[in-house]
């Protein structure tokens, strides 16, 4: 287990895992229920929700793309009529930006490179602007920030920020506004740490790490902070934050007004399972659960898998990577829904305003793919 450990995936060392679930037979079964669904800014909408059973499933289109060969499409970032996709390992770039909803290709930035203006290992991509993105690079320990992401334009390096050196293996990050960030603490002393730009100052830690054994914590704090790497996301109004545990079935939405946590938990997998190795460093033992959340003003969507390692084990080389479920939550974390994909997806982005999902498929050839059977609920 130690040597899957260091395996990278997802901008941090984790695992790269297979879902070998049949999706033959969709029921057809269905029940209606009436589901209040209350928005980030306080409005109410009863939704009536019909549900066909577990066994719904979308089955997905992929979409050709001639001009770029993606080895690992972790992130779909869309913002108005462009959209970045993320890959983690493309050997000359890892970010590509393409028009959307068409997606013909513009440009690539953020060069892979150890050189003064390159990125080294880069584990993350957000929106900071109309046509600006950061980049998070997590071997150099900075941030950096391009401008021009945009139809018929060619993005351009502004900054660079170092940030501070506390921050230990800084893997995700997203924009709270401008001049702030928030950074997951892989210290341990905290859940997450608030980062001034351009400073790359920490200007305050945020939250206990929600562990029931404190006294484990206290003992390998690196460790516990490493078991429970979560996906991370703001509502777009900065109100709520939403960590999907990424080895525990468990949302954890924070109010960031006041730090107020709402917890659901599915199953009984309530904490991430994890081993200290003799060096420190901790390793997750139970379950690969989510692989991306997207927080909007309505829905929290989330990928999940839930399989346990030891099962993943004794399928050998046969794996592939994503998970196949597919949830659609209440902000206060209720799930209105689960659909099954037809194939393993790693990232996703739901365009509400169209109705239309869509994932990126590591391990086929053309890794972007839609699902038009996705239905929002209403």
């Amino acid at each position: 287990m130690n040597n899957l450990w260091k395996m990278k995936w997802g901008g941090i060392y984790a695992f790269l895992l297979v879902v070998l679930v049949s999706l033959h037979g969709c029921s057809s079964r269905s029940s209606n229920r009436v589901v209040p669904v209350v928005t980030s800014g306080g409005d109410t909408l009863v939704i009536n929700l019909v549900e066909h059973g577990d066994e719904d499933c979308l089955r997905g289109e992929e979409i050709p793309i001639d001009t770029v060969l993606f080895r690992y499409a972790t992130y779909l970032r869309v913002q108005g009529d462009k959209a970045v996709v993320f890959d983690l390992h493309n050997t000359d770039y890892y970010c590509h930006v393409f028009t959307y909803p068409d997606f013909e290709y513009i440009s690539s930035f953020a060069k892979r490179g150890g050189g003064p203006d390159e990125i080294q290992i880069a584990d993350n991509v957000r929106w900071a602007g109309e046509e600006e993105m950061w980049v998070l690079d997590n071997a150099k320990n900075r941030m950096t920030r391009y401008s021009g992401i945009a139809r018929g334009k060619t993005p351009k390096l502004e900054e660079h920020v170092k940030l501070e050196q506390s921050l230990m293996r800084a893997f995700d990050f997203d924009v709270y506004r401008s001049g702030q960030v928030l950074i997951p603490d892989y210290s341990g002393e905290n859940r997450f740490c608030w980062v001034n730009l351009p400073s790359g100052k920490i200007h305050r830690k945020w939250l206990e790490i929600p562990m029931e054994d404190r006294n484990r914590l206290e003992e390998s704090p690196q460790a516990a902070a490493a078991g429970w790497r979560s996906f991370m996301a703001f509502t777009p109004d900065r109100k709520y934050l939403v960590a999907a545990c990424q080895f525990a079935d468990r949302l954890d939405i924070y109010k960031v007004a006041d730090g107020t946590m709402v917890t659901k938990i599915g199953n009984d997998n309530r904490e991430p399972k994890y081993e200290v190795s003799s060096s420190g460093y901790g390793y997750a033992s139970g379950s690969i659960c989510h692989y991306d959340v997207q927080v909007t003003d309505r829905y929290i969507y989330t990928v999940y898998d839930g399989r346990r390692f030891k099962d993943i084990m004794k399928l050998g080389r046969g794996y592939k990577q994503g998970g196949q479920r597919f949830r659609i939550h209440t902000l206060q974390g209720e799930l209105l829904k689960e659909y099954k994909f037809d194939r393993p997806i790693a990232g996703i982005f739901v365009d509400e305003s169209s109705g239309i999902l869509y994932g990126l498929d590591v391990n086929a050839d053309e890794q972007i793919v839609k699902f038009p059977g996705f239905r929002l609920p209403r």
